[in-house]
């Protein structure tokens, strides 16, 4: 598996009890196919969302906190991903380097 395709934040930096343990960010993104990615919550097993798009994707990353994705493309098109919202945007129709 390329280590570009797949990224999980676990923020345990604020943990101090074990109530504080279960609500800590534990968030994974990876692909399903191709051209499918799955972000999950790792605290509760669910899929928070399931992105399809119609090219394949060669990069992506979840920021820090884990609320925003940023992937790139086969045509090279850098998009970013909001997961509570919900909403693509493009921010480079032609990124080289990520």
């Amino acid at each position: 598996m390329n280590p570009n395709l797949i990224s999980a934040r676990l923020n345990y930096g604020k943990v101090k009890n074990e109530d504080d343990f279960n609500q800590a960010t534990r968030i994974m993104a990876y692909l399903l196919d191709l051209t499918t990615i799955c972000v999950q919550d790792l605290n509760t097993g669910a899929n928070l969302t399931t992105i399809n798009h119609d090219v394949k994707v060669d990069f992506l990353e979840l920021n820090p906190s884990g609320t925003k994705l940023l992937f790139r493309d086969k045509r090279r098109q850098l998009h970013l991903y909001n997961i509570k919202s919900q909403e693509r945007s493009t921010l480079l129709q032609f990124c080289s380097y990520v």
